[in-house]
């Protein structure tokens, strides 16, 4: 019998050692020893799984490459000036960054982004909205009766830096004039720095019976300049008009609810294909005077009066054009450098001194300057036969003289009448020659 716990252990140990052989009939190891050696197997079996796994990570490590840096979202972007500038970083959050963009100030923003060995960048473009003007031809709020053809009026737009990118205009949207109702056209642009603008145009379709057609003719009204009591010019005649009276007239015309068809639509309707409302009115202004530019162009924007600004291009035209571009007023032609004495008819313009040709080409100049050939008006108002002829070639739509009267439908389009505004009318006056 065991007299204590450790004598027991002894005592199972060499019973264990006594009975326990192997196959060939030698007796095992004592049992410390087994246990020893069973722990070191045990202990072998875990590194020859622990050690490849290991082998295979360093492996791993060494061999697959970093993450790839990349930008979140796109890599070139366009904002407005002073909208908020929010930046997406990259796919990597601890990547270094460097450059800042100032949203208060137009100009083009780098941002890099750098993750070890790896590079990428963000340009930012920071525009002016104001940059882009689009100029509807004609009203915005254009109305068309019942079954009559839609004309598409189109319109223009000066980038104040790029200059003219009526090219680039994407228009969308239908018009079923069999269905009275309003339809809506769009124009959409994106200049050279990625700021895209658009514009819409409002067509209501009107029924037969609720259009009150024109049938005494379109007044086209011509104007000349414009002053305020602060700024008089030198020499004071009939053409030059008040600020504050042509406000009035503005006013007026705004508050009648007057309608302002496009040189297109007014083509349309000479040849009979269309027929306008019945308060319908088209306003010229010669010679791109600097009053009308700093004072005229102003009111009509103020009352959203679309109105043409017939220029002489070979006098500063290209740079009027940039400089006073605006959603309502659409620059013309008044030639190149026609406008200056010569001939030998009506006011003595050169332009009866001239061949075909000549004046083509004078033409064809003057709109590579303003961009539009939709309308011009003779300098002086002199026509003749070869310049009729000239414009016609020229692809002018419309082409006005000084004679007075109102444009109706079969008018010759190379030599269209107008209505003569005068400085020193009364708003009485004015009413009558437009009713």
């Amino acid at each position: 019998m065991c007299t204590s716990q450790e004598q027991c252990i002894n005592n199972n140990n060499r019973i264990i050692e006594h009975y326990i052989y192997c196959i060939d009939g030698s007796a095992v190891p004592n049992y410390n020893q087994f246990y020893k050696e069973m722990r070191i197997m045990k202990k072998f079996k875990y590194l020859m799984i622990i050690v490849p796994i290991i082998i295979i990570i360093i492996a791993v490590c060494l061999l697959v490459p970093d993450k790839t840096l990349e930008l979140n979202g796109e890599k070139e972007i366009t904002i407005q000036l002073n909208e908020k500038y929010q930046d997406e970083g990259t796919n990597i959050e601890n990547c270094d960054i460097k450059g800042s963009v100032n949203t208060q100030k137009e100009g083009k923003y780098t941002i890099t982004y750098t993750y070890k060995k790896q590079k990428v960048e963000r340009v930012i473009n920071v525009v002016d909205p104001s940059r882009i003007v689009i100029n509807l031809n004609g009203d915005e709020n254009t109305i068309v009766k019942q079954n009559d053809e839609y004309i598409e009026s189109g319109c223009h737009v000066i980038d104040k830096k790029d200059g003219n990118i009526t090219n680039q205009v994407k228009v969308s949207g239908k018009v079923d004039t069999s269905q009275p109702g309003d339809y809506k056209v769009t124009y959409c642009i994106t200049n050279s720095s990625g700021l895209s603008v658009k514009k819409v145009r409002n067509v209501k379709v009107v029924e037969n019976k609720k259009f009150e057609e024109n049938k005494k003719g379109i007044p086209v009204l011509m104007y000349h300049y414009v002053y305020t009591k602060d700024d008089l010019p030198e020499k004071m005649d009939v053409n030059y008009i008040l600020n504050t009276k042509l406000e009035e007239q503005l006013k007026y015309l705004t508050d009648h609810h007057y309608y302002f068809p496009s040189y297109q639509e007014l083509e349309a309707y000479v040849k009979g294909k269309i027929s306008l409302p019945k308060k319908s009115v088209i306003l010229t202004f010669d010679d791109g005077q600097k009053g009308f530019l700093k004072y005229g162009i102003p009111l009509l924007e103020k009352y959203k009066v679309p109105a043409t600004s017939f220029i002489i291009a070979s006098k500063n035209g290209e740079k009027k054009v940039k400089q006073y571009a605006s959603e309502y007023i659409s620059f013309q032609s008044h030639s190149y450098n026609m406008h200056r004495g010569g001939g030998n008819i009506g006011h003595g313009g050169i332009i009866s001194a001239m061949n075909k040709n000549q004046i083509v080409e004078d033409l064809k100049h003057s709109h590579e300057i303003v961009q539009n050939n939709e309308a011009f008006a003779y300098p002086y108002g002199d026509v003749t036969d070869i310049a009729q002829k000239a414009v016609k070639e020229a692809n002018i739509l419309c082409s006005f003289t000084t004679h007075y009267g109102k444009v109706k439908k079969g008018d010759d389009l190379t030599a269209l009448p107008r209505v003569r505004v005068l400085g020193n009318n009364s708003l009485k006056g004015y009413i009558s020659s437009i009713e």
